[in-house]
C-alpha cells in the first residue's frame, strides 16, 4: 500500500509509509501560498507517532515563514472551532482519524475552505518540492491554550437547558476526548451527571480501532448504559471529529436513525432550507427531509465535499454515513461535541427518550458499512466490473461508486488502511436487500463469496451461500 491522498485528509502507516521528511515537506507546501507571517494554527492525535509528525510539521511551516500555533494534543473540532475563533490563514491537524493505531495522516483546512484537490495534489508532490525549496524565515511554534475559550462558546449557546432525568455515559474509545469530554460537557450542562468508559488517551487506543461508526467497536458503551440505567450513550472516534449515540435501551443507533433525530430537531426551521447528505445513506432520508419542507442535496462521502457543499448551498444540516454531522450556524463544517450537546439539548427540551423518538423513525432495510478483504491492487478493477456489469444509475468518484437499482442501491469503495472493499446496500424490504447482495455479488467472481459471507456476518447469519 502507498500513501493514501484524499480530499482533506493524508493516511499512510506510520514509520513505514510515513515519515518526519514527508509532514516537514507537507508544512513547506502548505505554508507555500500563504503571505508571510500568516497565523497557522496545528495540533495532533494521541497515536504515539503523532509527537514527532507534528514537530516535523511545525518545522516545515516555520520554514515557510508562518506563524505557526501549537496547540498540543486536540479534537479536531477545537482546531476548527479555533481557526474561526482567530482566524487564522489555515489550520492542519496530525490525525490518522478512526483508522487503527499503527496509521497516521494529516487533515487540513486553508482560510475557511476545506482541502480542494489542487491543494492534495501540491502534498502529494512536496517531497520532490521541498529539496528544491529555499527558506522564507524560520522562526519557531508558540503554544496556545483555545480550549476554555471552546467551552465558554458551547456554555453560551446551551445555557439553560433543562437535565435529563438520568446521567449520560461517555465513550471517548481511549482518543482525543479522553478525559476531556466528560468535563467540558459537564460545564456545559451542570445539572445532568456524566459518567466514561474508555476515557484515559492512550496511543495504542487499548488495541481497538478507534471507529464509533462500527457497532460492534460500541458493545462497552453500550453495555454500561444499560448497567447504569443511564438516559443515553455517546461514543467519539480516535481525532474526536464523529460521533455515535445509544438510546437508554442499550441499543446503538444506526446512522439513519441518528440522522432522522437530528432532522426532527430542526422542527419548522426547515422551511425551504437545503439539507446535505452522505450518498452512502438511505434515500428514505430524503422523504424524511421533504416531508419537514426541507431541500436534499446528495454529495460524495468524504468530510471535505460534505462541508464545501454545505457552504456552497448554504445549507442548515448535514449528515456523514460515519458519524459526522454538519452544522449551517458553524459556517457548514461538523463538531462532534456541538453534535452531542444538540443532541442532549433536544432530549431534554422534548422530554422524551431516545428509543422513544427513534421508534418514530421509518423502517430502513440498509446494511451497516461492511468490509470485504482484498487487496488494494484489485479495488479499482472490483469498482469497473460493478460499474459494467451492474445495470442501474451509478455515481462515481476516485475511490467509489453508488449503483441504484430498481429495488435498492449500493455503494462500494475502496478502504486501502485495511486493505479491503466496503460495501453498503439498502432495498425496499429484507428479501429484496438478500436477492441485490446476491445480484451484485455473482458480478465479482474473484470476491463474490467474500461479499456474500461479509454480508451474512453482517446481519448476524453464519452461514454460508
Amino acid at each position: 500500500m502507498s500513501i493514501v491522498y484524499r480530499p482533506g485528509h493524508i493516511c499512510g502507516k506510520a514509520s513505514i509509509e510515513l515519515s518526519a521528511e514527508h509532514y516537514r515537506a507537507w508544512g513547506m507546501a502548505l505554508g507555500h501560498p500563504l503571505p508571510q507571517g500568516a497565523k497557522f494554527l496545528v495540533a495532533r492525535d494521541v497515536r504515539t507517532s503523532s509527537p514527532e509528525y507534528l514537530a516535523a510539521l511545525c518545522e516545515g511551516l516555520c520554514r515557510s515563514g508562518l506563524d505557526v500555533v501549537d496547540l498540543g494534543v486536540l479534537p479536531a473540532p477545537i482546531v476548527y472551532y479555533a481557526r474561526r475563533r482567530l482566524q487564522a490563514a489555515g489550520c492542519a491537524v496530525v490525525t490518522g482519524g478512526s483508522a487503527a493505531p499503527e496509521y497516521n495522516g494529516l487533515e487540513w483546512m486553508l482560510g475557511d475552505r476545506p482541502a480542494t484537490e489542487a491543494q492534495v495534489s501540491a502534498l502529494r508532490q512536496a517531497l520532490r518540492a521541498a529539496r528544491r525549496a529555499g527558506k522564507r524565515h524560520c522562526g519557531r511554534p508558540r503554544a496556545l491554550d483555545v480550549t476554555y475559550d471552546y467551552v465558554a462558546w458551547l456554555q453560551e449557546r446551551f445555557m439553560d437547558v433543562p437535565p435529563l432525568p438520568r446521567h449520560v455515559v461517555l465513550d471517548p474509545m481511549h482518543g482525543s476526548w479522553g478525559c476531556r469530554s466528560r468535563r467540558y460537557l459537564q460545564a456545559v450542562f451542570p445539572h445532568t451527571v456524566f459518567l466514561a468508559v474508555r476515557d484515559e488517551p492512550s496511543g495504542s487506543f487499548g488495541g481497538d480501532v478507534p471507529d464509533c461508526s462500527r457497532p460492534e467497536l460500541l458493545e462497552a458503551l453500550a453495555r454500561e448504559v444499560e448497567r447504569q440505567g443511564a438516559s443515553l450513550g455517546i461514543a467519539f472516534d480516535g481525532n474526536g471529529g464523529r460521533v455515535a449515540f445509544v438510546d437508554e435501551q442499550g441499543m446503538v443507533l444506526t446512522p439513519e436513525e441518528t440522522t432522522w433525530v437530528f432532522l426532527q430537531s430542526f422542527g419548522s426551521t426547515w422551511a425551504g432550507r437545503r439539507f446535505v447528505y452522505d450518498w452512502r445513506l438511505s434515500d428514505a432520508l430524503c422523504e424524511a427531509a421533504l416531508a419537514l419542507g426541507a431541500e436534499p442535496v446528495a454529495e460524495r462521502s468524504d468530510r471535505a465535499w460534505l462541508h464545501r457543499r454545505m457552504m456552497q448551498c448554504k445549507a442548515l444540516f448535514g449528515a456523514g454515513l460515519g458519524g459526522r454531522y454538519f452544522f449551517g450556524e458553524l459556517g457548514g463544517t461538523d463538531d462532534a461535541l456541538f453534535a452531542a450537546c444538540w443532541m442532549i439539548s433536544f432530549l431534554a427540551r422534548r422530554g422524551a427518550g431516545l428509543a422513544e423518538i427513534r421508534r418514530q423513525c421509518p423502517r430502513m432495510f440498509c446494511t451497516p458499512e461492511f468490509r470485504v478483504p482484498l487487496p488494494a491492487a484489485q479495488h479499482a478493477g472490483v469498482l469497473e466490473q460493478l460499474r459494467h456489469r451492474c445495470a442501474g444509475r451509478n455515481w462515481a468518484q476516485a475511490e467509489g461508486l453508488r449503483i441504484d437499482f430498481p429495488e435498492g442501491w449500493m455503494v462500494a469503495r475502496s478502504d486501502r488502511p485495511e486493505r479491503a472493499m466496503a460495501f453498503r446496500f439498502g432495498a425496499r424490504d429484507w428479501l429484496a436487500l438478500d436477492a441485490l447482495v446476491w445480484k451484485v455479488a455473482e458480478n465479482v467472481p474473484q470476491m463474490g463469496q467474500g461479499l456474500w459471507s461479509s454480508y451474512q456476518a453482517s446481519q448476524g447469519v453464519s452461514s454460508e451461500p
